[in-house]
């Protein structure tokens, strides 16, 4: 075995260990329905995609945090927002 494979090996594996649901580096991302979400996401999304189209509502699990992201097209342009699980926005994931 080459040198340069066993270094990558190595880095690999000690990589890999550190990825777990208690390390900042796990995300579970799940497509949800407006109704999958908690009363006060939903009427924060209702509220931030007045008038405009819904395309996709993400509930994000990272960091042992619950982030929703909701994309959607308001004149003509695609946007997104960051809900926290009590309604409030975020600038992006927790």
């Amino acid at each position: 075995m080459s040198r340069h494979v066993l270094v990558r090996t190595f880095i690999i594996l000690l990589l890999g260990s550190f990825v777990g649901p208690g390390c900042s580096l796990w995300k579970k991302e799940t497509v949800v329905t407006l109704d999958q979400t908690p009363p006060a996401v939903r009427t924060t999304i209702q509220k931030v995609t007045a008038g405009s189209t819904i395309k996709e509502i993400e509930k994000i699990e990272a960091n042992g945090k619950i982030t929703y992201e909701v994309e959607y097209m308001k004149e003509g342009k695609e946007l997104d927002a960051y809900i926290a699980e009590d309604g409030k926005i975020v600038k992006g994931v927790q």
